[in-house]
């Protein structure tokens, strides 16, 4: 299958560096992730819908809890493109797809009890807890760990 980027959009999405009280980083693994592969929880914005209230539904979506407080938005937007087999299997299963994301990004406190969270089974496999520099481990992606250290320091988590 021959993909022509340049007409494909991208999906427009968020994502929440998460704080709990002890500040460790709350790191989510999607059900399509390899067992190395890791990020922080978020998903799309649906139509008629502002990145904040995006940002607040998906979490209670798939952490199952709506005790988050939306602490800060970064000045940065998160870009970075699908790879192939991504865009392709996506055309396979919906019939369109878009060629990366673009996702806005937040600083949320988690204001619950850790037991609280119920991840949502047909989205996430799990969810864990870390430290800033723990974290860092767990970032795999190409460029999401030089990313996510900007969103750090811009945060003031570094």
């Amino acid at each position: 299958m021959i993909i022509n980027r340049n007409r494909l959009k991208y999906r427009q999405s968020t994502l929440a560096v998460i704080i709990n009280s002890e500040n460790k980083i709350l790191l989510s693994q999607s059900k399509n992730y390899q067992e190395n592969e890791w990020d922080f929880p978020g998903g799309g914005i649906e139509e008629n819908e502002t990145d904040d209230q995006t940002i607040l539904r998906e979490l209670n979506e798939e952490l199952g809890t709506d005790k988050f407080i939306i602490i800060k938005k970064s000045s940065h937007i998160d870009k970075y493109e699908w790879p192939d087999k991504v865009i392709e299997r996506k055309l396979r299963e919906k019939g369109k797809s878009c060629r990366g994301q673009q996702r806005s990004q937040f600083l949320v406190k988690f204001i619950g009890d850790p037991s609280e969270i119920k991840i949502q089974q047909d989205e996430l496999k799990k969810v864990i807890w870390v430290s800033v520099k723990e974290s860092f481990q767990y970032l795999v992606f190409p460029n999401q760990l030089k990313h996510t250290k900007k969103l750090f320091n811009e945060f003031g988590l570094l």
